[in-house]
């Protein structure tokens, strides 16, 4: 390509309204001017919209406008009665003065909740409940509950979000009211998408009262994985609380025995011994593990510390189809850990990280009993839900759901080989995203290592320092 060229991307049809060019005393005059209730009305009705809506997504405040556009709600067109509840949402608590004039239209509001389109309905119960005004929380109360028995997920999800806005207006018999409802939406609405906003309403309002998930929490396991992702944070924090309150905790497993084991037991005061001593013991219990597992090796049936060879057929595919395939043996070295066959050079590697691994003969006894595929078979059968129901969740590309998650099997979990690491691998997968995400990340592995540092052997390569160019 020549360097005279220039590609540019074309712009949609409306980027012309971002511009400044356009005078907002003429958008104002062009609104005020227009006739809601006549079509010949709606290209300039929508035109003023849409420069309206163009100027708050770009901070301007444009309270002075409202006048003009409550004026639209029954405007004909179905596109332009939308973008007119999207300011009213934005601008219907700005202050005082909007305050009043969105009363003057709440009876437009009410007839909007019994439209046929369902984004109607659900921007009408937002403008309603957005107004903050007590003389009319008994209408907006009767909104909410009607909009929780609307046929469409999105407006009874609308219908929970509202909860919250109300909540704090209301008194204690109109609480107890909208509890109620909300314990309703919980225990009887089968839509994760209304599920999500009722549990963070259910987490905003009442996060200690607990009971209120008896009746929904096997239904909130099974469907964990289909919501969305901040829902999932807000979910798994609910249930890891309601999970801590109901069930008992988990024994130590596997894999919090391996840490122990390779724990190397220290002074609770070290001045009372001093470092060389601490250094000392350290250096002589790694020795007498090292002796033990050289001891062990030697008297393998290979001898000198090499495993037994063995025979196997290697097949050598021919060059051309016309001729026949060659087959010979070779002799290979029987692997320590089971598997596949060794060549001699993978056998003595294997060889050196047994003698430099103090603690292996620990963990290889337990990966050949198999320890930890059933270890939680002794919890409740709901614990045991809720924790087999977030695992899938340690792949999600949010890292604040991964998180979640190894913080409800840090503290609901049990401690198993498979288990801890299944959360180390997770872990170490988001620590290479943006920067701030890896500053949280790496916070939450340096207090986990301490505890449970099992997790993350097998993934030390990934924490080595690399030199940037």
């Amino acid at each position: 390509m020549s360097k005279g060229v220039s590609i540019t991307l074309p712009l949609g049809s409306d980027a012309h309204f971002f511009e400044e060019s356009i005078h907002p005393s003429t958008i104002k005059a062009s609104l005020s001017s227009a006739d809601p209730s006549s079509s010949s009305s709606t290209p300039v009705l929508v035109k003023g919209l849409k420069w309206l809506l163009a100027m708050m997504s770009k901070g301007r405040d444009l309270s002075d406008f409202f006048p003009a556009v409550v004026k639209l709600v029954g405007a004909q067109s179905l596109e332009a009665r939308k973008m007119v509840y999207m300011f009213l949402v934005h601008y219907a608590d700005h202050d005082d003065t909007c305050r009043e004039l969105a009363l003057l239209s709440i009876n437009s509001f009410q007839r909007g909740l019994a439209d046929s389109e369902q984004l109607i309905r659900a921007l009408a119960l937002r403008v309603m409940s957005s107004i903050r005004v007590s003389d009319i929380l008994q209408i907006q109360i009767l909104a909410v509950q009607k909009c929780s028995k609307d046929p469409s997920p999105y407006v009874r999800k609308c219908a929970a979000n509202a909860l919250s806005k109300l909540h704090s207006q209301c008194s204690s018999t109109e609480q107890t009211l909208l509890k109620d409802l909300l314990k309703d939406m919980l225990t009887e609405d089968g839509s994760t998408m209304v599920l999500t906003s009722a549990i963070i309403a259910f987490w905003e309002l009442y996060p200690e009262e607990y009971e209120m998930l008896h009746g929904s929490y096997r239904k909130l396991c099974h469907l964990l994985t289909d919501m969305d992702e901040w829902g999932q944070v807000i979910a798994i924090e609910c249930l890891a609380y309601y999970c801590r309150k109901s069930f008992r905790k988990p024994q130590g497993g596997s894999g919090e025995l391996i840490d122990k084991e390779r724990r190397i037991e220290r002074s609770k005061n070290p001045d009372d011994f001093g470092i060389e001593n601490g250094v000392k013991a350290g250096i002589e219990y790694l020795g007498s593990e090292k002796e033990k597992r050289n001891k062990s090796i030697s008297n393998s049936p290979g001898g000198n510390g090499i495993p037994p060879k063995v025979k196997r057929r290697v097949v050598r595919k021919a060059f051309y189809s016309d001729e026949e395939d060659e087959s010979s043996e070779e002799e290979v070295y029987a692997s320590a850990f089971g598997g596949q066959p060794l060549t001699l050079a993978a056998a003595l590697r294997e060889r050196q990280v047994m003698e430099n691994s103090p603690m292996n003969n620990l963990t290889q006894t337990i990966g050949d009993k198999n320890v930890g595929d059933d270890e939680d078979e002794s919890l409740d059968p709901d614990h045991r839900l809720l924790l087999r129901s977030s695992l899938p969740l340690l792949k999600s590309r949010n890292s604040a759901v991964v998180l979640a998650v190894c913080s409800l099997h840090y503290y609901c979990g049990v401690s198993s080989i498979k288990i801890r690491t299944a959360l180390g691998k997770a872990l170490v997968r988001i620590h290479r995203d943006r920067r701030e995400i890896q500053y949280v990340v790496l916070t939450s592995i340096k207090e986990l290592v301490g505890e449970c540092p099992s997790a993350f052997t097998p993934f030390l390569a990934d924490f080595f320092v690399k030199v940037s160019i």
